[in-house]
């Protein structure tokens, strides 16, 4: 029976919520258990109709620092780098401003022969050190 009074309701509602939790956690994690391709095809066609909205989002969160470590974590582990903790692997690649070989002074961005390259072993995927361009390509 509805309620004459919505904030009455509302309060009963939140009350409810608030004293259930883990019961409509519970129930929700088995809807969606059961409702497995229907999920599936809502998240599609969202994001079939969202396209300019996820690439605008990506877009702005690869220019923040958050997103450009993210970006480079992703790019190690396609690359077969192996790492127990790549956050701190990441603050030591940042943080290191020289070449582990040569001692050049290490520049961001692409190109040229002291740009930073986190050399790794290739059949195990370990990290080894951070040099630049031309003591990479020596290395291999």
């Amino acid at each position: 029976m509805p309620y004459k009074d919505p904030e009455k309701h509302k309060e009963i509602c939140r009350k409810y919520q608030q004293e259930n939790k883990e019961k409509i956690k519970e129930k929700e994690k088995e809807w969606r258990e059961n409702n497995k391709e229907k999920v599936l095809e809502y998240k599609k066609k969202w994001r079939e109709n969202n396209r300019e909205k996820i690439r605008e989002y990506e877009k702005e969160y690869k220019q923040t620092e958050a997103g450009k470590k993210s970006s480079k974590i992703t790019s190690w582990k396609r690359q077969g780098i192996k790492s127990e903790d790549y956050n701190s692997l990441y603050d030591y690649y940042v943080n290191c401003k020289n070449c582990e070989e040569c001692n050049i002074e290490l520049v961001k961005g692409a190109g040229g022969n002291n740009h930073k390259h986190l050399d790794h072993e290739h059949s195990t995927g370990l990290v080894r050190n951070v040099l630049c361009g031309k003591c990479n390509i020596k290395r291999k």
